[in-house]
């Protein structure tokens, strides 16, 4: 069987388009808890594993943010939350009760270290399925990682 230069060339374009729109499988379990999709987001900006962070971060509605988001869009954001997330060290704190956006959301505070400066910050959380989603990262509250303790919104040197 001979094959021509122009089935080739077909093929060689039909596999490139399929593994420049391919999205990359993550098998990370689904979280059964808000702490703990915490928790393994965290380790995950601790290894910068954007796989796995895109896919602990989304919506309930859409799923994982990395099954729908564009790929440079998804990659930058989750850049800039590993920049300000980024620790010497962090603690997911007990679950506080307080009045939430809705009754399906949860919030989740962390500690984290950074340059002997504490900040606290807040996750909410979604389900998503069986398990849950990160929704939004108070970010700001993390402080700038340029600076050393700088004063954030609510609060005095670290927030606390």
């Amino acid at each position: 069987m001979r094959t021509s230069p122009r089935s080739i060339a077909l093929l060689a374009i039909v596999l490139t388009v399929a593994a420049c729109s391919s999205r990359p499988t993550v098998n990370v379990p689904t979280p059964t808890s808000p702490e703990a999709a915490v928790q393994q987001f965290m380790a995950a900006v601790e290894t910068r594993d954007m796989p796995v962070m895109g896919h602990l971060w989304g919506s309930a509605e859409r799923g994982p943010a990395s099954g729908w988001m564009k790929p440079e869009e998804l990659e930058r954001r989750l850049a800039v939350m590993g920049v300000y997330l980024q620790n010497d060290e962090h603690e997911v704190l007990p679950l506080a009760y307080e009045p939430l956006p809705t009754v399906s959301q949860r919030i989740v505070r962390v500690r984290i270290t950074r340059s002997g400066c504490q900040y606290t910050v807040p996750f909410t959380l979604v389900p998503h399925g069986d398990g849950w989603l990160i929704n939004s990262i108070d970010i700001a509250s993390a402080g700038n990682p340029a600076r050393t303790c700088e004063a954030v919104p609510g609060g005095g040197p670290g927030g606390l």
